[in-house]
């Protein structure tokens, strides 16, 4: 007697996939695409500015996750305290998102004369290697390096926040 797969397969490989997508509070190891961040150098390291020198906006960390939402602005605004950090974080459909953001704001190093500001610089399947942040009219505007390889298909997208520091 022969059993066929071929019914079965399909529910074993969708349950094996689900099963890694659980809906946990935790944002432990489990997550898919954990939290990464770039830290920037400590204010010891950080030059001193020349008076005849432009002020140069300083990357603090970048901080993803996977299935937060949020929508891409490259315009950044500021998170220089918890009020505004709510605000920006209000975006986002999980509550880690604003807890990570909250702990790279509250462990930066941020030199005297800058402000602390983010944007959400990337959804989708990477998470980019750094950004740029320029100055324009409109504000600062943070923009992602390209992804050295990037993905071409994932389960969920990865949301990715550019914390950044800036000449006030």
């Amino acid at each position: 007697m022969k059993t066929s797969l071929g019914p079965v397969l399909p529910a074993v490989l969708l349950a094996a996939v689900l099963a890694g997508c659980g809906d946990a509070t935790s944002d432990s190891a489990s997550d898919p695409a954990p939290e990464r961040t770039r830290p920037t150098a400590t204010a010891s390291s950080m030059p001193t500015a020349d008076p005849d020198q432009a002020l140069e906006a300083r990357t603090i960390a970048i901080v993803s996750q996977t299935a937060v939402g949020g929508e891409v602005d490259l315009v950044a605004v500021p998170l220089a305290d918890a009020a505004a950090q709510q605000e920006f974080a209000a975006q986002f459909n999980r509550p880690s998102m604003s807890r990570k953001i909250a702990r790279a704001v509250s462990s930066a190093t941020v030199p005297e004369g800058y402000t602390v500001m983010g944007a959400v610089v990337m959804v989708g399947c990477d998470v980019p290697p750094g950004v740029a942040v320029t100055q324009s009219p409109d504000g600062w505007v943070v923009t992602p390096e390209p992804v050295a390889s990037p993905l071409k298909e994932c389960f969920a997208a990865v949301t990715s926040v550019a914390i950044v520091a800036v000449p006030a």
